[in-house]
């Protein structure tokens, strides 16, 4: 029976000092990011059975286990995913109010109100040269702005698709990471070792996934872990075959995201990938900005069109012997409605007058154009100005513009009398000619260089046969009032988008607050269960030594029992 004493206390010696090793273990990962902590899991040995009753044979170590929560680790990376999200998506969309800030005299809309007014000042006195040049120099402030707000999108825009591609490197790498653990974690379950370490470090490679995009996870029978993407595999159990790529479709200005595995199938998963910081930043690169570029591309081809309709069909205090129109058409035999215009021409005509040298009433002559886009192409368009004027005007597409020359001794000009003459067709406005903007969009629109070189160009005058017509000017100015975009003017228009910017602005950091809060409290569980309290692993310390002295104590008094026997002998 001694004997069997001692070997009891051995097994409460080893079983004591494993729990001092665990507990000195979870010590030391105090601060490991991701550390559950480990306590051992102790069962007596079977019994032997006597006549009298059955006698216990000690202690041992059934295991150590890991306190983990699943369902909560499960819980975490799915916030962590939204969280991220938002996190990605509010610091984008702070960089894009800073583009839109209207707060300071920097703003388009102060230089809006600056070219209207530059426009009403043209108009109370029309024959002004230097309100004139004052018009030249606003309006290009206005284009330039333009074009700046654009080309920071654009550089907001190429910033995005930097991160994006990092992105999608850092979840290739962690995909990798994962299916080794899944291998190593096999592996040592299968001698008999655990894995609750590599268990840990699985579990703080997935949260890292999930900070940059949102995944299912399964754990089969073996302790492998598949990770899925909107239903495709991004990890298989221990093979990460599979890659992401990021890809670029211009015709769309947006992003696709493919999974690719090693054989080249390819599966899109752009609509799957819904969270984490790629979620975010692809919602903004593909959605949000895309939208507010196609916005701002909107107000300035309206603004574009709406000015150059009018100062198409106007005259200036001097005439054209040659004019060359801003728009270029991809191929000038096929019919304008097809020839890729950015505006639209539609059917109707408009009206070239043709003067002598002189500028007499004797010396003048007016002719109809008719245009039919369905049938009509830019050099029909030319051959039927050569048709209407014996030489007084030759027609010609240079380089698929339509360019226009007054023959010698003649000056040519476009006007309207009036409504009587209008240009009904737009094609003037829709080809440039006699254009006060070039361009069609945010990102090409500028003041017309023949105007810059030349002020006296710009056409105040519907008709300029009347001394001091101002008409052209006031229709001008007046857009500014008008709704000539989607029902609104163009000034509402733009306030809009801006305060669209805003709204978003402001709900990214509402929800950015209260997904951290989220975060915060379900961090604050799994530390309840999973976190390592120094003054409970003292405790244990102190059990497993008290435990330890008092096995120890068991085998001093068992030799000095055998020292007892042997000394009867």
């Amino acid at each position: 029976m001694a004997f069997w004493a001692l070997d009891i206390a051995k097994t409460a010696l080893f079983a004591q000092q494993t729990g001092l090793q665990v507990t000195s273990h979870n010590i030391a990962n105090v601060n490991t990011p991701g550390y559950s902590k480990q306590g051992i899991t102790l069962a007596p040995y079977t019994p032997i059975p006597f006549p009298f009753g059955s006698v216990g044979r000690g202690v041992k170590v059934e295991g150590i286990r890991r306190f983990y929560d699943r369902f909560l680790t499960l819980q975490l990376d799915r916030q962590q995913s939204t969280k991220s999200y938002w996190e990605a998506r509010n610091e984008i969309l702070r960089q894009l109010e800073d583009v839109f800030n209207e707060t300071d005299d920097r703003g388009l809309s102060r230089a809006m109100d600056q070219f209207w007014r530059a426009w009403h000042d043209l108009a109370l006195n029309p024959q002004g040269y230097a309100e004139r040049v004052s018009l030249i120099g606003v309006a290009k402030g206005l284009a330039e702005n333009i074009n700046y707000k654009v080309r920071q999108l654009i550089d907001v825009e190429e910033d995005l698709e930097g991160q994006i591609a990092l992105v999608v490197q850092e979840v290739n790498r962690l995909a990798a990471e994962v299916a080794r653990l899944n291998v190593q974690i096999v592996q040592s379950e299968a001698r008999g070792q655990g894995a609750n370490d590599l268990r840990d470090e699985r579990d703080r490679l997935i949260r890292q996934l999930s900070e940059y995009v949102n995944c299912s996870v399964f754990e089969d029978e073996y302790g492998r872990v598949s990770v899925l993407i909107g239903g495709s595999p991004l990890v298989e159990g221990a093979s990460s075959s599979w890659r992401m790529e990021a890809q670029e479709v211009p015709a769309e200005r947006r992003l696709h995201i493919y999974l690719v595995s090693g054989s080249g199938t390819r599966v899109e998963v752009t609509s799957q990938v819904t969270g984490g910081k790629l979620g975010g930043l692809l919602g903004v690169r593909n959605g949000d900005l895309v939208g507010i570029r196609q916005q701002l591309d909107n107000f300035a081809r309206a603004l574009i069109y709406q000015v150059n309709r009018l100062h198409s069909q106007g005259e200036g205090l001097q005439r054209y012997t040659q004019v060359t129109g801003t728009i270029k058409v991809d191929d000038p035999t096929v019919p304008l409605a097809t020839a890729g215009l950015p505006f639209e021409v539609q059917s109707g005509s408009f009206w070239i007058r043709v003067f002598g040298t002189h500028g007499t009433e004797e010396e003048k002559e007016e002719e109809e154009i008719a245009v039919d886009p369905a049938s009509q192409s830019l050099e029909d368009l030319a051959l039927a100005i050569n048709a209407a004027f014996n030489g007084e005007v030759t027609a010609r597409v240079t380089d698929g513009r339509l360019q226009l020359e007054a023959g010698s001794g003649y000056e040519l000009s476009f006007a309207r009398e009036g409504d009587s003459r209008p240009d009904r067709s737009g094609a003037l406005a829709a080809l440039g000619v006699n254009a006060f903007f070039t361009g069609y969009d945010a990102l090409t629109i500028g003041v017309n260089s023949a105007l810059e070189a030349s002020p006296n160009l710009i056409a105040a005058a519907t008709y300029s046969d009347t001394a001091g017509d101002n008409t052209n000017a006031l229709a001008i100015a007046e857009l500014e009032g008008q709704a000539v975009l989607e029902g609104t003017t163009l000034r509402d228009y733009y306030a809009s988008l801006v305060g669209g910017i805003a709204v978003g602005c402001q709900d990214s950091e509402r929800r950015l607050e209260l997904e951290e809060a989220m975060l915060q409290s379900l961090e604050n569980r799994r530390s309840e269960i999973s976190g390592v309290s120094l003054d409970e692993e003292m405790i244990n310390l102190m059990k497993f030594q008290r435990a330890y002295e008092a096995a120890a104590k068991v085998i001093g008094v068992v030799d000095e029992m055998l020292a007892t026997l042997i000394s009867l002998r």
